[in-house]
């Protein structure tokens, strides 16, 4: 009986991760339309869900989604070395040379390409996982 339990309680917890690894998908794709649509890059990529799904065989052979996973984790990368350059070139007037504005520039430009090829990344990887619950019959077609 309790074996039974116990199975149910995994089936609960793999169900609730995958909809809430898709859901934060989700949110990114809308996060991107944003950002390109205004052309200002505002926040990262939510990434918190990852390291619940990362270990599942059904995340694991999709490479969509393990690309998915290292691209956004790299925008924020570069996010976070962009800001983090930004505030220390803006904090004092010593800072701002030729040299730090061509590297500030450098790191919006890689930034801005960055951004460019998210779709792309993206909707194949949600598009890979919705197939994924739709097999397990935790997406209805």
């Amino acid at each position: 009986m309790f074996s039974f339990f116990k199975k149910r309680s995994k089936e609960e917890q793999l169900r609730k991760n995958l909809f809430d690894f898709l859901a934060e998908m989700e949110k990114n794709l809308e996060f991107f339309y944003v950002m390109d649509q205004r052309q200002f890059i505002t926040n990262g990529f939510l990434t918190d869900t990852w390291a619940r799904v990362k270990e599942m065989d059904i995340i694991k052979r999709h490479d969509s989604i393990v690309l998915y996973a290292k691209a956004t984790a790299d925008f924020n990368h570069s996010l976070k070395a962009y800001k983090e350059y930004e505030a220390w070139y803006t904090g004092d007037v010593k800072n701002k040379t030729p040299e730090g504005a061509r590297k500030l520039h450098a790191l919006k430009a890689e930034l801005d390409q960055k951004l460019k090829g998210l779709e792309a990344v993206i909707i194949p990887a949600g598009q890979d996982l919705e197939r994924e619950m739709l097999q397990l019959g935790l997406l209805k077609a």
